[in-house]
């Protein structure tokens, strides 16, 4: 019985020596065991590819650099950074928990979960853009001032359904152009067609231009080109009951001819060999006779009156900078008036 007591007494010593030691490892044990639960397999990391899915947004982990941490790591793509949160190039991922420190092992996991919000549009790659056709039944105009010219213009769909808005880009001093209609409905397979108007007014400078015809649709734009040249000629019309307007020689008509004075623009090295051409129209019922005073500059007087709904024949090329006024002579005053300047 003494030696058993003895033995005994010995191992009670022995296990209250190792007791401490014991308690010690096993505390040290603890958070490596919690750390494995939490880690799990490895299957629920961020892949960090960062590419489209069909369901819209980017992978969990909302960066392609980012990391899970690591032993204290302060760059701003870690998980568990200064705040815990990635700041990831597509996506603005949270996956970094609260009070993450850039200090030591134990805090570079950065929380028990992210939740990998990634700010990418995603869904669809869009459609492949039209691939629209325009073409114009003449490639070139030969314009008078204060006059319109018509081109008819086409677009083919090529396999485009959807609406087609029509533009003339950019216009020149002087020139404005319509289409009628303004926009096109495709169905894929027939060609829409419209007719645009092109004109000028009477202070256009002359030369030649280019008219770009434009077809858009879905952020695409189809081109077409038309060759506008504006000529120094002029067509002034007389217009239907002129003699009915009541002017007097005090009060005459201004408007009937149309602007007050004409306002042209002289062509470069205006000339008897480069002048401004002035017809006159008579879209009257009776016969009409223009009075005019500057035969030396090319704008003179009728020889005679000149018919109903025809052109005067007497053809007046101005060839000098100037004003030239004008009346119908034929009703005995100036009491119907137009003035031609040329700048």
């Amino acid at each position: 019985m003494g030696a058993h007591a003895g033995a005994g007494l010995a191992n009670h010593r022995l296990m209250r020596s190792l007791a401490p030691r014991l308690l010690i490892r096993g505390l040290a044990l603890v958070p490596v065991a919690a750390l494995a639960l939490a880690c799990g397999d490895g299957s629920d990391l961020p892949t960090g590819t960062g590419r489209w899915q069909p369901n819209g947004g980017n992978s969990s982990s909302g960066a392609t650099s980012s990391s899970s941490g690591g032993s204290g790591d302060t760059s701003s793509s870690s998980s568990g950074g200064q705040a815990g949160s990635s700041s990831g190039t597509t996506g603005a991922g949270s996956s970094g928990g609260s009070g993450g420190t850039s200090s030591g092992t134990a805090s570079s996991s950065g929380g028990s979960s992210g939740s990998g919000s990634g700010s990418s549009s995603g869904g669809m790659p869009p459609a492949n853009p039209p691939n629209l056709g325009v073409s114009v039944d003449q490639t070139s105009l030969q314009m008078q001032l204060l006059a319109n010219g018509t081109v008819h213009v086409s677009v083919a769909p090529n396999g485009y359904s959807g609406s087609v808005t029509l533009g003339a880009g950019t216009l020149p001093s002087g020139v404005t152009a319509t289409f009628s209609p303004a926009t096109l409905t495709l169905d894929g397979s027939t060609a829409g067609t419209a007719t645009l108007t092109v004109a000028t007014v009477d202070n256009t400078p002359p030369g030649t231009v280019s008219l770009d015809v434009q077809a858009m649709a879905d952020g695409t734009t189809a081109h077409a080109s038309v060759s506008v040249e504006v000529q120094s000629i002029i067509t002034i019309h007389i217009p239907s009951g002129v003699n009915n307007l009541g002017g007097t020689v005090q009060s005459p008509v201004t408007s009937a001819y149309g602007p007050y004075p004409f306002k042209i623009v002289a062509p470069q090295n205006m000339s008897s060999s480069s002048p401004v051409t002035v017809y006159f129209m008579n879209d009257d019922d009776i016969s009409h006779e223009i009075h005019a005073d500057n035969p030396d500059q090319g704008f003179g007087h009728d020889p005679g009156p000149f018919g109903a709904h025809s052109m005067d024949p007497y053809v007046r090329q101005v060839n000098a900078v100037g004003s030239y006024d004008f009346y119908l002579h034929d009703q005995g005053a100036p009491i119907t008036i137009g003035l031609v300047e040329i700048q």
